[in-house]
């Protein structure tokens, strides 16, 4: 059995330390990305169709295998999973050509939308806003997560344990400390009870999206500084497209756009860039 290993402190702005690391955290990932579509299609009852999942998979997979044959790399198949997990769990339509197109779009992004050797933006968001600009055939539901604390137990702690691994905690954490700020800030304002903003903040869809979406490695600044100011900018851009324009995908087109200044970050907040780690000996 494979065992975790225990988790190093990592300084600001240094890349994490690979060397005896024998278990990738995209495992865990994937873990945690089935254990909720199996739960939003099983017990909440409001998920995609089986043929959907297993379209979105499968054209992952091909698309690929098309890229890492076309530019000569490794096959990264954890990674093309994951997207397509996220795309089941996020993603709606009844149009089986635009389940294609979704996956397409997200493992295409990764090929074609590059900055400083790594994508630009997070594959399955990437898709999902794309198809919701060109297409009124899709939508994505934030409420079908409820605010269950069951649910929001299990996302936070399997968040925890790939963050931890990545290096990406801070962002998490500055995303949610911002928008958490912006609610209670909202509701003093309308002189509402700050029950309101508690509710809001337990969205188990929230957490999801902060957990495994906004927190990418690949496509997140290099530096710490850098993703502080990241998380924070998505956090008052979300706030504003959903509580003043409306926008129930807010936080999916604060993500995709803030993301257009991660070069700028890394450019004016140097640090080492992220990379997967490898099997000892490979």
């Amino acid at each position: 059995m494979i065992g975790l290993q225990p988790i190093t402190r990592i300084p600001v702005g240094a890349a994490p330390d690979t060397s005896g690391f024998h278990f990738d955290p995209r495992l865990i990932q994937i873990a945690a990305q089935t254990t909720f579509l199996v739960l939003v299609t099983t017990w909440l009852d409001f998920g995609p169709s089986l043929p959907q999942i297993a379209t979105l998979i499968t054209t992952a997979m091909i698309c690929e295998l098309a890229r890492s044959h076309v530019r000569r790399e490794a096959l990264n198949w954890k990674s093309a999973l994951s997207s397509a997990l996220s795309l089941s769990l996020l993603l709606r339509t009844a149009n089986p050509l635009l389940w294609v197109a979704a996956a397409f779009l997200a493992i295409a992004s990764k090929a074609l939308i590059r900055s400083g050797g790594k994508h630009l933006f997070n594959p399955s968001a990437f898709a999902i806003v794309f198809l919701l600009l060109t297409t009124d055939q899709v939508w994505v539901s934030p409420g079908q997560w409820g605010t269950t604390i069951w649910l929001i137990g299990i996302a936070g702690t399997l968040g925890a344990l790939v963050l931890t691994r990545v290096a990406r905690v801070d962002i998490a954490i500055g995303f949610l400390t911002g928008f958490l700020t912006l609610l209670i800030y909202r509701a003093w304002y309308l002189g509402d009870p700050w029950s309101i903003p508690l509710h809001q903040i337990q969205s188990g869809g929230l957490l999801i999206f902060s957990l495994f979406m906004i927190t990418d490695p690949r496509s997140t600044p290099n530096s710490r500084t850098g993703r502080l100011i990241f998380a924070a900018a998505i956090a008052v851009l979300a706030h504003a497209l959903l509580f003043r324009w409306q926008v129930r995908e807010g936080v999916l087109y604060a993500l995709v756009l803030i993301s257009c200044f991660t070069p700028l970050l890394d450019r004016l907040f140097p640090g080492h860039s992220f990379a997967w780690p490898r099997p000892a000996g490979v």
